[in-house]
């Protein structure tokens, strides 16, 4: 299977309550049904993402203090201001940017998960998952909602 990351928009009052008891994230993520939102899914792309925005010299950790290989890891909570700051860095940096630095070969050299960056589809792949990703922080960003990530 391997790890996924997702982000799911929350309140401030969940954000306190996983904030003082991380196990109740775990509920939470059960609970929220925002399908009516956009979602906040980038399934494997993270480490792809990761990569392009490291190596294009964008200031925007995904993954922040989370460990991809801990299975049903302990969740992150970015503040609403931490929001607002990625979803302006994305809504600045298009894919192009980013799609200047994919090579396969160094991609792979460098351990990049998953192994498919020399597929015909992993650019449309990651292209997806960006748009959408800066399509679910923008929408949580003019909310002023922070936001629950973890690997699932």
């Amino acid at each position: 299977m391997g790890p996924v990351l997702a982000f799911h928009r929350i309140s401030d009052e969940d954000a306190a309550r996983i904030t003082a008891d991380a196990e109740a994230a775990f509920d939470l993520i059960d609970a929220i049904d925002r399908t009516d939102e956009p979602a906040g899914d980038i399934d494997k792309a993270w480490d792809g993402l990761r990569y392009l925005l490291e190596a294009a010299g964008i200031d925007l950790d995904l993954i922040r203090d989370l460990d991809p290989w801990a299975g049903d890891g302990e969740p992150r909570v970015w503040t609403a201001d931490e929001v607002s700051t990625a979803a302006r860095t994305m809504t600045s940096t298009p894919f192009t940017v980013l799609d200047a630095h994919f090579d396969p070969e160094v991609m792979d050299d460098n351990d990049v998960y998953p192994d498919i960056w020399d597929t015909d589809f992993s650019r449309d792949f990651l292209r997806e998952h960006y748009e959408g990703l800066r399509s679910f922080l923008t929408f949580a960003a003019e909310k002023n909602s922070p936001v629950l990530t973890r690997f699932e």
